[in-house]
């Protein structure tokens, strides 16, 4: 399969020659043609290395690069920033277009003023959803970006003016907006690829509660939330039931320190025996007694110990089983989570004399709830397709195996 590179010159991103392309023929990747990346940091380490050596380089550089895109692309809390990310564009476009068109000199204190509201609102988003002990150099480098691109645009604006292109000021807002964007989205992959590096060699080869509390406490930390290992203490009962506590924060019950999720962790092989609904409503109703919970949350490993063997399943407002797998993505523990903690939430603000509206709470959640069932559904099927692969292309090795056993006897008999 040849997957052919759109040919440009002079691009922020690199120079590619009429006759690139890039050929896919797996496992190798061939690049035909000259053709140059706008890479700083891969060309600062790639200086250092002998010219012999680049080669190899570069393939440990793709290689991990990918398995990085993967982790990331697996991440709930990325998704969701990503998400805010492009509001966030959008709102910051409308408002320079406005400003743009409405006052044609618009002055610089006014842009600036704009493009400041901005910047707090990425820092303080990246630095909420993306950085476990807030990233002390986060705050300078938006804020140098930020400098640069005002410079940039006041100077475009100015350009413009002097050149009587007034119809060109509404363009530029939104030009200017997805270029902010670009440098924007780029810091974001530069923290979330760290994060990954960082998780992947922490979580290797660790037990699977440790990989869950460490998923968990990512989960959690954007919402203030505080997740505690206590499956080797004895709780209430005198037991050990309930293996992780999620404490809710504080400001979102009402002023509650006692909000809590607790989180009863299996794991199982595909072949071992199944968990029934009676067995973990059994369960999590031992651990929320045994660690004074409000909410239950069943994690297991694999969907074949669930019922049905699918992945999520709620029991009433209380307990919630789900499946999470430390290779997979972890969208089904954050919607099960979240669902649990919108219970509590919503209870501790009624209980404290506070309107909520649970009718757009409730169209909101069963969207969801639609979303997973869905989603459960379709991996089911695509884990279905895979196996019937997996069986057909070993009934063809096998078939071929018999047809050429059938031949080399035809040879010898023939020979002989």
């Amino acid at each position: 399969m040849a997957v052919q590179t759109a040919t440009h010159n002079g691009s922020s991103n690199g120079h590619y020659d009429h006759a690139t392309g890039i050929l896919i023929e797996i496992p190798l990747v061939r690049i035909t043609g000259p053709m140059a990346f706008n890479a700083p940091d891969t060309a600062a380490l790639l200086e250092e290395v002998p010219e012999a050596e680049r080669g190899d380089q570069i393939r440990r550089i793709l290689e991990m690069g990918t398995q990085t895109i993967g982790m990331i692309s697996t991440s709930t809390t990325l998704r969701i920033v990503e998400a805010r990310m492009t509001t966030m564009t959008q709102e910051l476009s409308t408002n320079l277009g406005t400003l743009l068109s409405s006052d044609r000199g618009a002055n610089q204190k006014l842009m600036n003023e704009l493009l400041d509201d901005h910047r707090t609102k990425v820092t303080s988003t990246l630095t909420t959803y993306l950085d476990p002990e807030s990233q002390a150099s986060l705050p300078a480098v938006m804020g140098k970006m930020f400098d640069d691109a005002g410079s940039t645009l006041i100077k475009q604006v100015q350009t413009l003016l002097s050149d009587g292109d007034e119809s060109a000021l509404g363009r530029l807002a939104d030009r200017f907006s997805k270029e902010l964007a670009s440098a924007t989205a780029l810091i974001v992959e530069q923290l979330a690829a760290k994060h990954a590096l960082a998780t992947r060699s922490a979580l290797s080869g660790r037990p699977y509660e440790d990989a869950l509390q460490a998923q968990l406490v990512a989960l959690a930390r954007p919402l203030g939330d505080q997740v505690v290992r206590c499956g080797d203490m004895p709780g209430l009962s005198r037991r050990k039931s309930g293996d992780m506590l999620i404490t809710i924060a504080p400001d979102a019950v009402g002023g509650r320190l006692d909000a809590r999720i607790v989180v009863e962790a299996k794991r199982r092989g595909d072949s071992a025996h199944g968990f029934s609904p009676n067995v973990i409503g059994r369960q999590l109703g031992d651990a929320r007694r045994n660690r004074g919970a409000d909410r239950g949350l069943f994690v297991t490993e694999s969907a074949t110990v669930l019922p049905l063997g699918l992945g999520f399943h709620e029991y009433g407002s209380m307990d919630i089983a789900v499946v999470w797998d430390p290779t997979a993505d972890d969208t089904a523990l954050a919607v099960a989570y979240r669902l649990l903690r919108c219970g509590l939430v919503q209870d501790a603000r009624e209980a404290s004399g506070e309107d909520i509206d649970r009718e757009a709470h409730n169209r909101v959640v069963e969207d969801i709830r639609v979303g997973i069932a869905k989603l459960d559904t379709v991996r089911t099927q695509h884990q279905a397709a895979i196996n019937s692969i997996g069986r057909a292309a070993t009934a063809v090795d096998d078939v071929s195996e018999l047809v050429l056993r059938g031949l080399r006897r035809l040879d010898e008999l023939i020979e002989a």
